[in-house]
C-alpha cells in the first residue's frame, strides 16, 4: 500500500527545528554541484551531473526529471512519462514524500523560465529526514536554475547557428554576386574588344565545360575543350543556346561536367551568348558593308578603270591590284533562285581562300566573278566547288594573266568566252582556260564577228533556212556527227537515235547542202561554222537549249 503525505506534515516547517551542521554540510555539497551544472550551460549536460551527483548530496537516487523545453514536457532520463505524475506538491507545500512500501519517492517542484513547473522525482530506501527534504528543496530551486542557464544558452547557440546559416547565406549569395558581376565585366569586354575564340575560351574557363560554335548552317567554327578532365558522356549535361537570339548567328553548344552549379552555367552561357551575337553581328555589317565595297570596285573593274584611280581604291579596301591577277568566272547549272546568289558568292569565296590567294568575288551577268592574285588553280577550285553544291553540274573558266589593272575587262571576256567555249562543247561541265581554247579563240572575238557570220551563213545558210521552215533539225545533227568525228555509235548514242535515222538525215543534209561529207576540207569549214554558230548564239552563263551532251539524250 502506497502512503502519501506532505513533507510540511511531519518535517520541518522552518529551520529552527533543523540540524544546522547536517544542513550545511548537504548544501555545502549541493552548492559544489550546483556551480558544476551552472557550467555546463546545457539541458543534457546539467541532467547528467544531476544523475551522478545526487545521491552524494540528497542520499537519494534520481527517478526523472520533468520540464517544458520548447513548449513541450520533457522528461530526462528517456523512458518515463512525458508529463509530471501526480500527485504534485500541494500549495504552499515544497517537497511530497510518497510511501511506496519498499522505497520512499520525494518529489519538488523545478522552476523554469516559461510554462507550468516541472518535477524533480527522487527515490531513498528509507523516509527523507527534515535535513534531506531541506535539500532537496533547494535541489529544486537550483536546478530550476541551472535548467533555465542551460535554455538560455541554447537560445543563445541556436539564434547563433541561425546567424551563422544566414551569414553563410548571404556570403555566398555575395559571392555569386560577386562571380556574376565578374562573368557580365568579362563577356560586356569581350562583345566590344575581343574576338570569338576569347568568348568561347572564357565560357569554358568559367564553366569547366567544352565549348562548341556553330554558324547558321550548323558547322563547327570553335572547339574549346577542358584539359585533364574525363567524364563519361551519360554523366554530362549538353546545352545548346542560339547566340544573341538570332537563329542567323549560329548557336552555342556545352558539355557540363556534373559538378557544376547549373544555374551559374546557364547564367555565363546566357551573356557569352550576347556577347558572341554582338561580335557576330557586327562582323556580319561589317562583312556586308566590305563585300558592298568590293562588288562596287569589281563592277567597275570589269566596265574599266584607270591604273592609278583603280589601285587607289583597291588599296584602300586591302587589296594590291599591283601584283599579277587572274580572273575567274564560273556558272552552276543547278536550278536555284536568288536566295542562292549569295551563296554562290560565299562559295566561290570560301573555295579561293583555300588556296589562300585573296580575291574579290561579284555576281555579274549571270556569272559569278573572282579577282584573284595569280596562282589559282581552277581544278582544284572546280572541285572544292562540286563538293559545296554537291554536283558537277558547273563550269570553271580562267582568262589570261592580268598584269595591271586596265587588263581586267579584256580577261573577262576570254573568260566568258572559254567558258561558253566549254558549254558548248561535248563535255559542257569542267574547268577551262582560255589558254586553251585553239580555233575558238578566233570564232568567238567580237573583231571577228562579222566574217564568222558570213562563214556560218556560206557553209550553214540551206541547212538552217530548212529547220526553219520544217522544224527539223539537220545543223544539230551535223554538229554532233562532226564532233564526233563522223562516227555513227557515238553520233547516235548522243543524239539517241537509231543509226538508220542518222543515216537517212546525213544523206538529206547532204542533198539539202550540196556539201559532200566525205571530204576533209569540206568537213572542217562545216565543223568550224557549227561550232562558231555554238559559240556566238549561246548565253553566257548556261547551255543553250540544242546543245547535244556526250551521252546524254536530246532533250
Amino acid at each position: 500500500m502506497t502512503v502519501s503525505e506532505p513533507a510540511s506534515t511531519r518535517t520541518v516547517a522552518d529551520i529552527d527545528g533543523l540540524d544546522l551542521e547536517r544542513a550545511l554540510t548537504g548544501l555545502h555539497e549541493l552548492l559544489v554541484m550546483s556551480v558544476t551544472m551552472l557550467q555546463r550551460h546545457d539541458v543534457d549536460g546539467v541532467i547528467d551531473v544531476l544523475a551522478r551527483g545526487v545521491e552524494s548530496v540528497t542520499g537519494c537516487t534520481l527517478v526523472h526529471v520533468s520540464f517544458q523545453r520548447h513548449q513541450e514536457w520533457t522528461t530526462l532520463p528517456p523512458g518515463e512519462p512525458a508529463r509530471p505524475a501526480e500527485p504534485s506538491p500541494p500549495t504552499g507545500e515544497r517537497v511530497f514524500v510518497q510511501d511506496h512500501g519498499d522505497s520512499w519517492t520525494s518529489t519538488t517542484s523545478v522552476a523554469v523560465l516559461n510554462g507550468a513547473p516541472g518535477q524533480l522525482v527522487l527515490r531513498s530506501s528509507a523516509r527523507p529526514d527534515p535535513e534531506q527534504l531541506f535539500v532537496i528543496e533547494q535541489l529544486g530551486d537550483l536546478l530550476g536554475t541551472a535548467l533555465a542557464d542551460a535554455e538560455l544558452h541554447e537560445r543563445h547557440r541556436r539564434r547563433a547557428r541561425e546567424l551563422d546559416s544566414a551569414n553563410n547565406e548571404m556570403a555566398c549569395t555575395v559571392a555569386a554576386l560577386h562571380h556574376r558581376e565578374g562573368v557580365l565585366e568579362e563577356f560586356a569586354r569581350l562583345a566590344t574588344t575581343g574576338t570569338e575564340l576569347e568568348v568561347a575560351t572564357s565560357l569554358s574557363r568559367l564553366t569547366g565545360s567544352t565549348v562548341v560554335l556553330r554558324d547558321r548552317f550548323g558547322h563547327e567554327t570553335t572547339r574549346i575543350t577542358v584539359a585533364d578532365r574525363y567524364q563519361p558522356v551519360l554523366e554530362r549535361t549538353s546545352l545548346e543556346a542560339v547566340i544573341g537570339g538570332r537563329p542567323e548567328l549560329g548557336t552555342i553548344e556545352l558539355e557540363v561536367p556534373p559538378d557544376k552549379e547549373q544555374d551559374d552555367v546557364l547564367f555565363a552561357l546566357q551573356y557569352a551568348g550576347v556577347a558572341l551575337g554582338l561580335l557576330r553581328a557586327h562582323a556580319a555589317a561589317m562583312n556586308e558593308l566590305e563585300n558592298r565595297l568590293s562588288r562596287d570596285l569589281l563592277d567597275d573593274l570589269l566596265e574599266g578603270l584607270p591604273d592609278d584611280v583603280a589601285l587607289d581604291r583597291a588599296s584602300a579596301q586591302g587589296h594590291d591590284l599591283g601584283v599579277p591577277h587572274d580572273l575567274i568566272v564560273s556558272a552552276w547549272s543547278s536550278v536555284r533562285d536568288h536566295r542562292w546568289h549569295d551563296r554562290d558568292v560565299d562559295h566561290v569565296r570560301r573555295a579561293i581562300a583555300r588556296q589562300r590567294l585573296p580575291c574579290l568575288v561579284v555576281r555579274n551577268q549571270g556569272l559569278v566573278v573572282a579577282l584573284a592574285r595569280r596562282g589559282v588553280d581552277i581544278g582544284r577550285l572546280f572541285d572544292d566547288l562540286s563538293r559545296d553544291y554537291g554536283d558537277t553540274n558547273g563550269v570553271i573558266a580562267k582568262g589570261e594573266q592580268i598584269n595591271s589593272p586596265q587588263q581586267i575587262p579584256r580577261a573577262y571576256e576570254q573568260a566568258q568566252r572559254a567558258l561558253r567555249a566549254r558549254q558548248q562543247s561535248a563535255n559542257p561541265y569542267g574547268f577551262i582556260a582560255y589558254a586553251d581554247l585553239g580555233v575558238d579563240r578566233l570564232l568567238a572575238l567580237d573583231a571577228n564577228a562579222d566574217e564568222v557570220e558570213r562563214l556560218v551563213s556560206d557553209w550553214l545558210g540551206d541547212l538552217l533556212s530548212y529547220d526553219r521552215r520544217h522544224g527539223t533539225e539537220l545543223v544539230l545533227t551535223l554538229a554532233a556527227y562532226l564532233d564526233h568525228g563522223g562516227k555513227y555509235a557515238d553520233t547516235a548514242a548522243a543524239l539517241s537515235i537509231h543509226r538508220n535515222t542518222l543515216r537517212y538525215r546525213l544523206s538529206r543534209i547532204t542533198q539539202i547542202s550540196g556539201h559532200d561529207l566525205t571530204d576533209v576540207e569540206t568537213k572542217l569549214n562545216l565543223h568550224l561554222a557549227a561550232r562558231a554558230r555554238r559559240l556566238r548564239r549561246a548565253p553566257v552563263g548556261e547551255p543553250p537549249r540544242d546543245a547535244v551532251r556526250s551521252g546524254t539524250p536530246n532533250p
